[in-house]
C-alpha cells in the first residue's frame, strides 16, 4: 500500500540532488576502479582495452546499483529519492490501464472513481516535486469531472493510498480486449 505524503518541493528536490551526487561519486570510485582493474587482469588476453573498459565500467555499475539497493535504500538521505520512485511506480501501475479506469469513472464506477482520484493527486504531487507546472494543465478537465462524480456518489475525495492489486480487474478486462 502506497501512501501520498505532503512534501516541500524544494526540499525534495535538494534531498535527491543530493543522493544522486553520492550515488554518481560511488560509481566513479567503483566504475573506474573495475574498468582499470578488468584491463590488468584481462588485458593480456585482449588488444581492445576500450572495450575492457566498458566491460570493467558495467560491473562497476551493476556493484554500486547492488549497493545502493542492499544497504542505502532504507538511509534518511534517500527517502526523498526512494519515496519519488515508489510514486511512480504507483502511477505507472495506473497507467497500464488508463484507458479501461478513465472509462469505468465515466460510467461512475466508485472503484475506478477512486483510482482516478489518486491517479490525479499523484500526478499532481509529482509534477510539483518535479517543478513541472506546465503538465498540470493537461489534467485539469478530467480531474474536475472526476472529482464532480465522485460529490454525486459522495465519495472521499481525499484518496491518498493505493494498493497496486486495485487495478487488477482492469487489467485483466484489458486483456480481453487485445
Amino acid at each position: 500500500m502506497f501512501k501520498i505524503e505532503s512534501i516541500d518541493p524544494v526540499l525534495y528536490r535538494k534531498k535527491t540532488r543530493n543522493a544522486t551526487l553520492i550515488i554518481i561519486a560511488m560509481f566513479i570510485v567503483i566504475g573506474f576502479g573495475f574498468a582499470q582493474l578488468t584491463v590488468e587482469l584481462l588485458g593480456e588476453y585482449s588488444n581492445n582495452k576500450l572495450v575492457l573498459s566498458f566491460i570493467g565500467a558495467f560491473i562497476g555499475l551493476m556493484v554500486t546499483a547492488y549497493i545502493v539497493k542492499t544497504f542505502f535504500a532504507d538511509k534518511p538521505w534517500m527517502q526523498a529519492s526512494v519515496y519519488a520512485w515508489r510514486l511512480k511506480r504507483s502511477l505507472m501501475h495506473i497507467t497500464n490501464v488508463h484507458k479501461k479506469v478513465q472509462a469505468a469513472a465515466k460510467q461512475g464506477d466508485p472503484h475506478a472513481l477512486k483510482i482516478m482520484r489518486f491517479y490525479h493527486l499523484g500526478l499532481e504531487q509529482m509534477h510539483k516535486l518535479e517543478a513541472n507546472t506546465t503538465a498540470l494543465i493537461e489534467i485539469v478537465a478530467e480531474r474536475k469531472e472526476v472529482e464532480k462524480k465522485m460529490n454525486e456518489l459522495g465519495l472521499d475525495l481525499n484518496q491518498i493510498e493505493f494498493d497496486p492489486e486495485w487495478v487488477e480487474r482492469y487489467k485483466t478486462a484489458a486483456h480481453e480486449d487485445d
